[in-house]
């Protein structure tokens, strides 16, 4: 990565002002707008398993043949001295061998249709830039495409072309680390490694250029980078393919620096009160957010759990070393590292201590609509349904048997916040949970259902001093807010904590986030309303409560 420091003379005044923002804020932009990448790509992957596991038999890949996903936003320069903040897209595979059997290129053969691998990474970059990444190829963009391909060490004498992809005359390619200038024609035909290995990646640019329709949007250029190993074998012959889409996010970038001039980003500029002088409140952070397949991933946990970090140490003046975060803990790191962490210290503190428990994660409800949390690091292979699946099934309804493991697995809400604190005195504690529990992940997409019991939702019960803001109730979906890459509720609750500096009370706090939550989730099409669950005693006097 290429960081300029400083404005090169050419660069207008207008070109300098933005490069001024650039240089305030780039690092943190780009750590952002990284986790829209991250989340294509797991989505990609997701695609990309169930794309490969349901090819017709025919064309079914070997299990023991992998194929690797990398995505990224590189901030590069132009020839102008500019920047430029370019997407990557890399697809590549790797075949193991059983009993003389690959899904690579046979030996002398050229077409990408006569290895099942290089077909496939083929069509999987025709799914995803067509679907998932279709947006970034904007018209007008330069996109550059380098194509790998590979040859293993045989004697040729002369292997038949027919011309498909025309007659090439010196045309530049890096072969074994050089670059060199390469010719081959229909008349002629192959007469060395060099041009096999060519017409592989010339084979797979015919696919793209015939294909691929978003990438026909801006003005595309090919390279080439060719080897011939030293050795023989089916593993030496393969093809991978690397897209590069220049300036693909400069119009967000822009975009960010205004919103980021009118302070419209939690992520940013959080604002910093005297340190240390909440000395009596301790704050445990629960991010699950990669869990054990076929569980998936939740969108932006993790950076809800980062940024709530920072504002309970900047914001509200929590001390560092009063602040936990476990991350993709599992059932008995959450109860030992962090429910007794938190135990240990109201004895310490004689029950003098405010306690703020925040979940991001996975969530669901047993027969009886009680509310569980899913813990990252669960054991999935006591329940069948689970059992060696990659990905979920569309419309999951657990068993009896499972959904039995599922609970020994997972922890109620209320043995959150009743056993696990009884008899514990504490001057208040604040649970944050900002999870779906309706058999839906934060996408909207299924997770899985368990058959209920009940006709009707019974309350939840918590301990009478608990106050606790839900996402939204236990039969309804809760949802990432996507262009701030957070949660609803952790976003909104955010937002309030940054507008009052931290200074604002429980009732206004949640007024505040349910109606702007409320408008905004319905001008997305998802309309998510959050819940106060309260304890009996809090009841009278949570809404003067403050986090400060």
């Amino acid at each position: 990565m290429v960081v300029m420091l400083m404005a090169f003379p050419l660069v207008r005044a207008q070109q300098a002002t933005e490069i001024t923002v650039n240089t305030q804020y780039r690092d943190a932009i780009l750590n952002y707008l990284r986790q829209d990448i991250q989340q294509r790509q797991q989505s990609m992957a997701k695609q990309a398993e169930q794309i490969l596991v349901n090819l017709p038999n025919e064309e079914k890949l070997y299990d023991e043949t992998f194929v690797t996903l990398k995505t990224d936003i590189v901030e590069a320069l132009r020839e102008d001295g500019r920047r430029e903040y370019n997407f990557i897209f890399d697809l590549s595979y790797n075949c193991k061998h059983i009993e003389g059997v690959s899904d690579d290129y046979p030996m002398g053969v050229y077409d990408y249709n006569a290895s099942n691998s290089c077909r496939a990474i083929c069509n999987l970059a025709k799914t995803m830039i067509e679907g998932t990444c279709a947006d970034l190829f904007k018209d007008g963009k330069a996109i550059t495409t380098k194509i790998t391909a590979t040859t293993d060490d045989i004697s040729i004498t002369h292997i038949p072309y027919a011309g498909e992809y025309g007659d090439f005359k010196y045309c530049p390619t890096n072969y074994n680390g050089e670059n060199i200038r390469i010719s081959v024609n229909k008349e002629e035909g192959i007469t060395s490694n060099a041009q096999l290995a060519y017409l592989r990646g010339q084979s797979v640019k015919s696919f793209l250029e015939n294909n691929v329709a978003p990438m026909r949007r801006g003005s595309n250029k090919y390279e080439f980078i060719t080897k011939t190993y030293d050795k023989t074998g089916s593993q030496y012959r393969r093809s991978s393919i690397e897209v590069i889409v220049h300036g693909a996010f400069d119009e967000t970038m822009n975009e960010m620096y205004q919103k980021l001039l009118n302070d419209e980003y939690v992520d940013f500029n959080i604002p910093v009160n005297t340190p240390n002088t909440n000395t009596n409140t301790f704050a445990l952070i629960i991010c699950n957010d990669t869990y054990v397949k076929p569980l998936p991933t939740v969108p932006f946990a993790a950076n809800d759990a980062d940024i709530f970090q920072q504002y309970c140490i900047k914001t509200l003046s929590i001390p560092e070393r009063h602040v936990k975060v476990l991350r993709n803990p599992s059932k008995e790191v959450i109860k030992t590292q962090g429910i007794d962490w938190l135990r240990d210290i109201t004895v310490a503190l004689n029950g003098e201590a405010n306690i703020i428990l925040y979940y991001a994660g996975l969530g669901f409800t047993d027969a009886n609509y009680n509310p569980y949390i899913i813990p990252a690091q669960m054991n999935t292979t006591c329940i069948k349904a689970l059992n060696t699946k990659t990905t979920l099934p569309d419309d999951l309804i657990l068993a009896c048997r499972d959904a039995k493991n599922m609970l020994k697995e997972s922890i109620a809400v209320d043995t959150i916040c009743n056993s696990w604190f009884n008899r514990v005195k504490f001057k208040q504690l604040t649970f944050i949970v900002d999870g779906s529990f309706d058999g839906n992940q934060r996408t909207g997409h299924t997770l899985f259902n368990i058959k209920k019991k009940a006709k009707k939702m019974k309350g939840l019960r918590i301990r009478n001093d608990v106050v606790m803001f839900a996402a939204a109730d236990w039969n309804k979906t809760a949802y990432s807010y996507d262009a701030q890459h957070h949660g609803f509720l952790t976003y909104f609750l955010l937002k309030e904590l940054k507008r009052t500096r931290g200074d604002i009370d429980y009732k206004t706090l949640f007024d505040n986030i349910t109606s702007q939550l409320n408008y905004e989730s319905s001008l997305q099409g998802k309309l998510q309303q959050p819940k106060m669950v309260l304890g009996n005693k809090a009841k009278e006097s949570w809404g003067q409560r403050h986090f400060r």
